[in-house]
């Protein structure tokens, strides 16, 4: 909407989307029903969305360093799909907690940098945080309690959940908004951009 990624960090979503990846890899390999992790399917499909959009806002798409995380992130995960051990798999679905963590980090320091609630979406910030919350659950209930699942997603509930007190604590006490305001911002801001109007000489321009 506002043509602009100037309040995101691309490495953010590198890492998430790495994060994810690691996840499908560890259910698809372990034979897990799909109806387990078919949100994660979804939110890996979402991450590569907004990290391609990230990269064309910010003007890094077509350059080499994008090509090569590009083609680095495709032989992995084929490798963790077809050739990978079990352990290897394993380890690499503890190694997206440590992704998880780096994603969010760069995201907190430009929000504390700026002094500001950033871009980053508290919609995405809540129904992330909804999300392991219910993947915690049904981990429990359908994974038989599986510790690696288990330790992923308590880590990401609880550093999505920080990220959003962040966004709200900028958002209500520096930039003087309420609450409500924050959490929809986004709503917000495509309503304001579909009902602008530019006043020039006395006249208004849809």
């Amino acid at each position: 909407r506002l043509a602009s990624a100037d309040g995101l960090t691309l490495s953010t979503w590198w890492l998430k989307l790495g994060s994810y990846a690691c996840s499908d890899v560890f259910y698809i390999t372990k034979g897990y029903p799909i109806s387990t992790y078919i949100e994660t399917l979804t939110i890996t499909v979402e991450a590569a969305i907004v990290l391609l959009l990230v990269a064309y806002y910010q003007r890094r798409l077509w350059n080499l360093q994008f090509a090569s995380f590009t083609l680095m992130f495709v032989v992995l995960t084929a490798f963790g799909l077809l050739a990978a051990t079990s352990e290897v798999v394993a380890a690499g679905q503890l190694g997206s907690v440590a992704l998880n963590s780096g994603a969010l980090l760069p995201q907190f320091l430009l929000n504390y940098q700026t002094q500001s609630k950033g871009d980053y979406s508290p919609v995405t910030a809540t129904l992330a945080s909804v999300g392991c919350a219910i993947r915690i659950f049904t981990t429990i209930t359908l994974n038989n309690a599986d510790p690696i699942l288990l330790t992923t997603f308590s880590v990401a509930f609880t550093l999505n959940f920080a990220l959003l007190l962040q966004i709200l604590y900028y958002g209500v006490f520096v930039e003087g908004l309420s609450p409500l305001s924050v959490l929809i911002s986004d709503v917000a801001s495509s309503s304001n951009d579909e009902t602008k109007t530019t006043s020039v000489n006395g006249n208004t321009i849809q």
